[in-house]
C-alpha cells in the first residue's frame, strides 16, 4: 500500500452561509461548484495547494454532533502557514474565536495556534520551529 496524500477533507456544517464566508474571506479559499445531492448539498472549495476541502450541508440538520475533542472523529485540521502569530491577528480581527494562542511545542518542533469555524470545528496554524 502506498499513500500518497490527502485527497480532499470533508465537514458536515450547520449554517453554510457562515461557512462559505469564514473558508472564503477569513480563509482565502477558492469557492468551486456545489452539487446537489438531494438531502444535502456538497460545496467544493480549493486549498491553497490545490487540495479540496468539502462542505456537506445537511439543510442545518448536521449529523456530526461530537461534544468533546476526545471523541471518536475528526479532532482538527491543521494548516502550514507561515508566521503563525501574524495570523492568529487577522483571524482575531476578524472575529474568529481563538481556542489556543500561539503557542511553541518544542517537544513537536512547531508553533501552533487553534480556532473554531463557525460549526465549532478546530482547525490549527502550524510552522515548523528554526
Amino acid at each position: 500500500m502506498k499513500i500518497i496524500s490527502i485527497e480532499h477533507t470533508a465537514i458536515n456544517v450547520v449554517d453554510i452561509e457562515k461557512s462559505k464566508d469564514f473558508y472564503t474571506r477569513i480563509l482565502g479559499f477558492k469557492q468551486r461548484e456545489s452539487v446537489d445531492c438531494g438531502d444535502f448539498v456538497i460545496h467544493y472549495f480549493e486549498m491553497p495547494d490545490g487540495t479540496r476541502l468539502e462542505l456537506f450541508d445537511y439543510h442545518g440538520k448536521s449529523t456530526n454532533h461530537l461534544d468533546h475533542e476526545s471523541d471518536i472523529g475528526l479532532r482538527h485540521l491543521a494548516f502550514q502557514v507561515q508566521d503563525v502569530a501574524e495570523h492568529e491577528k487577522e483571524l482575531r480581527a476578524a472575529g474568529v474565536e481563538i481556542t489556543l494562542p500561539t503557542c511553541d511545542l518544542q517537544n513537536l518542533g512547531a508553533r501552533v495556534c487553534l480556532f473554531l469555524d463557525p460549526n465549532g470545528v478546530t482547525l490549527e496554524f502550524c510552522e515548523k520551529l528554526n
